[in-house]
């Protein structure tokens, strides 16, 4: 990125948000391109992959060193299948680097909704609703436990260990809470896990989606209308027949 403005330091500043190291074009496939056409985006990912991967490592052996469960390293787990799918996995099944997400920030997004276009309209995708389902979930989770913890921290709620093992008035008047307005009833430790799950089942079914299109399913629309899911056009009786799979599928 800084290459790309001259090595000039207050551009790279200005413009950083801006900036984009790009993957190979689709010309080159699974090859190893020259540095200017996608090669600094290569070796880029490449440090990057094993710089997280090493992380996991760490923080599942410092869990286990610890006498903890494994339960922070198996939800960075969820994120870095996410991470790979988008600029690993995908384009290999794909046959091409030019299938892989960019590295910058709004290019990135840009990525993202010309992706969204290009397979008609993620909106349509199931894992992608389910991914959102939780994303949401899970924010809502944890800004509900966050307030009824700082609700009744008068009470010590918290001290979440101890009123796990031994239920106090700040443990009861939460429960009740939660019952009341939830509609079903989460303890100092439940809460945690219901969050998690959450939490863990965005990236995971996040990717399962990003996987399944161009590979599997080439127009989420079409695949809507031809499962119920999308109303066919005004005055169109007929789901058109046009190729929804890889391989010409209707």
């Amino acid at each position: 990125m800084w290459a790309s403005v001259d090595w000039d330091p207050i551009q790279f500043i200005r413009l950083l948000p801006w900036l984009s190291l790009d993957p190979p074009p689709a010309s080159y496939g699974l090859s190893l391109p020259p540095l200017d056409q996608g090669g600094w985006w290569l070796i880029a990912g490449f440090f990057l992959t094993v710089s997280i991967l090493m992380w996991w490592v760490r923080v599942y052996r410092r869990a286990i060193a610890l006498g903890m469960g494994t339960h922070v390293a198996w939800a960075f787990a969820a994120a870095i299948w996410l991470y790979l799918v988008l600029g690993f996995i995908r384009p290999i099944m794909m046959g091409s680097w030019s299938e892989a997400v960019p590295f910058g920030i709004f290019p990135h997004l840009d990525w993202t909704a010309a992706f969204s276009l290009r397979y008609g309209n993620l909106f349509y995708n199931p894992f992608h609703m389910l991914s959102i389902v939780f994303l949401y979930g899970s924010v809502l989770l944890f800004a509900m436990h966050g307030g009824t913890i700082v609700a009744v921290a008068r009470y010590g709620g918290e001290r979440e260990i101890e009123q796990s093992v031994d239920r106090g008035t700040a443990a009861e008047r939460a429960a009740l809470f939660w019952r009341w307005t939830m509609g079903f009833n989460a303890t100092m430790e439940s809460i945690h896990r219901w969050a998690w799950w959450f939490a863990l089942l965005t990236s995971l079914t996040g990717g399962i989606g990003i996987l399944l299109s161009g590979t599997v399913v080439d127009n989420w629309y079409l695949w809507g209308m031809h499962h119920g899911l999308v109303t066919p056009p005004p005055g169109s009786e007929t789901v058109p027949t046009v190729p929804m799979t890889q391989g010409g599928g209707s």
